[in-house]
């Protein structure tokens, strides 16, 4: 009879949220064998609402910031003006009340708000995609709350890139990432191309990556198998939002 390799040794919870950045691979094995553990998705999810509110905070405390969105909303009015589908007078109007809701104090509180849900959000969407890419693609059944555990580990990358992106915000005064989008100068939300750059996140790269993992892991499978599908599923919805949001922005210029 062959001889069966030892479970790995159960490590403490600040072991698994810090080795998940080196070896994924074992990290998420002691996952699967493992009861289920709420606290591998709880902490990461409270970490991340706490960075992404102290990251709007900050990032809305910078003068800077709060002058380009001033400015892009002034730029939007005015170009209504020139189009003839506004008077100035409106115009005027519309920039003084655009701005009572976007003070300082009001986008801190919703960026907070929003990096408080958003976080919860991430952790159980990204879980639900495990699952059905498991289930659909390779005929894997496995418990749904195994796929919040991984996500949680897994959302601690996406907590450093929030930390890495905040200090590269507040480094060159605008809301900016560690992606291609560092070498555009005037990032237009608009612009496809731009977008496309956005997307290219090192931390989103690295995030794919460690999701993949976790699937081959609590699937069974080789790991490139795994990484086609969540590879997959992640391009097929980064060029989604793209095309939704250029699509967006021109009904915005036509009206």
């Amino acid at each position: 009879m062959p001889a069966t390799l030892p479970p790995p040794p159960t490590t403490s919870l600040a072991a698994r949220l810090l080795n998940v950045f080196a070896t994924p691979g074992e990290v998420f094995e002691e996952v699967r064998i493992s009861p289920v553990n709420h606290a591998n998705w709880l902490v990461p999810v409270l970490l991340a609402a706490i960075v992404g509110a102290i990251s709007a905070v900050i990032i809305f405390s910078q003068p800077a910031i709060l002058q380009q969105i001033h400015e892009q909303q002034a730029k939007m009015f005015d170009q209504s003006v020139k189009a003839g589908k506004m008077t100035q007078a409106d115009a005027d109007k519309a920039v003084a009340m655009a701005e009572k809701f976007s003070g300082p104090t009001v986008l801190k509180i919703s960026g907070s708000v929003a990096a408080v849900f958003g976080s919860c959000a991430r952790v159980f969407w990204w879980a639900l995609v495990l699952w059905l890419l498991g289930l659909w693609f390779l005929k894997v059944k496995f418990s749904y709350l195994k796929a919040v555990e991984v996500a949680g580990l897994a959302s601690m990358i996406t907590i450093l890139g929030g930390i890495v992106a905040l200090l590269l915000t507040v480094n060159f005064g605008k809301e900016t990432s560690p992606s291609l989008a560092l070498a555009v100068n005037d990032f237009n939300p608009k612009n496809p191309l731009h977008l496309l750059f956005a997307a290219a996140n090192l931390f989103s790269f690295w995030t794919i990556g460690v999701m993949s993992v976790g699937l081959a892991r609590l699937a069974g499978v080789r790991f490139p198998r795994a990484m086609v599908l969540v590879a997959g599923y992640w391009l097929a919805l980064q060029f989604f939002l793209i095309s939704v949001g250029a699509v967006a922005g021109n009904l915005v210029s036509i009206k």
